[in-house]
């Protein structure tokens, strides 16, 4: 049975042109409804941060659904402020791309108020646990989309890569990917990886520029862990998580990567990753229809 939302939570990206004519859109719809919301103050516009709503994420307590008003970065940011907390996110799509972001500016009054009255698809997505243990002590991550492992000096890297405890790989190459089937579409993608369905229970791990080209992409259980360690001729190597936080790295250091906890995502009742996919890369469309 689908959920009833009684505590909406807004988060937006400061700065963003689009944002605050869908910030209003949203607030007149939840209004209209009668509902409660809470706006994260770090976020919206300025004119919304003394608004009587606006409230840290912290201070979100009964918070049931995120409305994320911005792009895939935006989305990320919301989905590791909120993942402990198990709120649902939907995203408002005003950035460019977008693959997380589902609603538009088009007709957004119509499309939320089926989200708010439980016409919706709720997907689990798969995440990782990332945990570093070396020189510089221990440090645990979450990533939604990716852990990346790559030279802060543009050099190639070493890396032993292994799965379910047995050895998988040496790999000599740019960088490594451990990516999300959601991550799949992302920088995983632009490296030469497989597009993966998000409710697909697996990892995805694909080397940067490998010194070796029989090195291909390869897919694994998204529960058999993955422990990374950095060879000695990998100085300046460093950890990215979703491309916003950064770990130094260092010879010996231990990477393990394991499942997270999953990631609740709504969608509209009609959604299909497969049209997504269609509408974002331009599938099946001649060349000369793609300008409109």
């Amino acid at each position: 049975m689908p959920q009833t939302f009684r505590h909406i939570g807004i988060i937006g990206k400061l700065g963003a042109i689009r944002v605050q004519d869908a910030l209003a859109r949203t607030v007149a719809v939840l209004e209209q409804r009668g509902l409660r919301y809470s706006l994260d103050p770090d976020t919206v516009p300025p004119e919304y941060q003394t608004s009587p709503a606006a409230r840290p994420i912290r201070a979100w307590d009964d918070v049931d659904l995120c409305i994320v008003i911005g792009g895939d970065g935006t989305f990320l940011y919301a989905s590791r402020a909120l993942i402990d907390r198990q709120i649902p996110l939907i995203g408002i799509h005003t950035g460019r791309l977008g693959f997380l972001a589902d609603l538009t500016l088009d007709d957004l009054a119509d499309q939320l108020d089926r989200i708010l009255a439980g016409h919706y698809h709720c997907e689990q997505r798969h995440t990782l646990r990332v945990t570093i243990e070396g020189r510089d002590g221990s440090a645990e991550h979450l990533a939604i989309n990716d852990a990346v492992i790559r030279s802060s000096k543009a050099q190639m890297i070493e890396l032993d890569v292994y799965n379910h405890d047995r050895y998988l790989s040496h790999y000599r190459a740019d960088g490594l990917i451990i990516a999300t089937p959601t991550g799949s579409t992302a920088y995983a993608l632009a490296a030469g990886g497989p597009i993966i369905e998000p409710n697909l229970p697996v990892s995805l791990v694909v080397p940067i520029c490998p010194h070796t080209l029989t090195q291909r992409p390869v897919v694994i259980d998204a529960n058999s862990p993955i422990t990374i360690t950095p060879g000695a001729k990998s100085s300046g190597a460093q950890l990215s998580i979703d491309g916003q936080q950064q770990h130094r790295l260092h010879h010996k250091d231990r990477i393990t990567i394991r499942a997270g906890i999953p990631l609740p995502v709504l969608h509209p009742e009609n959604y299909h990753f497969q049209d997504r996919l269609r509408a974002k890369l331009n599938w099946g469309i001649a060349p000369e229809d793609s300008h409109g």
